[in-house]
């Protein structure tokens, strides 16, 4: 599923913006792993182990799933400012869903590891991180709630 090939007729799937900015960000973006993506590249696919989660940085990439009859459904699509993977961060669960990069994106990588080692350094920037996951995780679990019971209506 590519921008070439993507239907948008539904813009409540589109996720939620971090509004991390200022000192702590660029802290962040310091201590993070910057990694890029040509488009159309898959970043990581459903079933893989999870290392940890991304920001978005530059670019968009696409969220989906293929239903038991080979249809790539579009969860999500995520943007400048917005992440994903946040449940490969905080409990390390197989990833759900297929993402690829949908123009080329540059994306920050932030690992179990790196979040542990600011816990030490920079407990402040780590609670704020934290807190920016569960707002994240609500908002996303409000927003794309009910396309993941689609699927699962679709896969029966």
């Amino acid at each position: 599923m590519f921008l070439d090939s993507l239907n948008i007729d539904q813009p409540d799937h589109w996720l939620v913006s971090w509004g991390f900015g200022g000192e702590e960000f660029e802290f962040l973006k310091n201590y993070a792993d910057h990694v890029e993506y040509p488009a159309r590249a898959t970043i990581f696919a459903e079933g893989d182990e999870s290392d940890g989660m991304y920001l978005v940085l530059e670019g968009m990439v696409l969220v989906f799933r293929t239903d038991n009859q080979g249809v790539e459904r579009t969860l999500s699509i995520v943007t400048e400012g917005q992440s994903f993977g946040e449940l490969g961060l905080l409990i390390g669960q197989k990833r759900f869903a297929t993402v690829a990069a949908g123009l080329d994106v540059k994306l920050l990588k932030i690992t179990p590891e790196m979040l542990a080692n600011l816990e030490a350094e920079k407990p402040d920037i780590v609670m704020r991180i934290y807190k920016m996951l569960a707002q994240t995780l609500a908002e996303q679990w409000m927003r794309v709630g009910p396309w993941v019971e689609q699927l699962r209506k679709a896969d029966d």
